[in-house]
């Protein structure tokens, strides 16, 4: 696919600057799983959590379970 330009909204969305549902309507998609095969299919990775903002949810949810 050829590359897109900056303003595309999978290209936001894969530098964190549109969230996942902000995404998904402007691409008018039916749900997550749609966006996911675009990025696919655009040869664009699947953006993934920073290493801090895992481990953040693993302390929330070791909190949560210990309660």
């Amino acid at each position: 696919m050829a590359e897109l330009p900056d303003a595309h909204p999978l290209v936001l969305y894969l530098r964190g600057q549109i969230s996942r549902q902000v995404a998904v309507d402007r691409m008018k998609f039916r749900d997550y799983a749609t966006l996911l095969v675009a990025l696919g299919e655009a040869d664009l990775p699947i953006p993934m959590p920073s290493d801090d903002q895992i481990e953040r949810e693993v302390e929330t949810f070791r909190t949560l379970i210990r309660s």
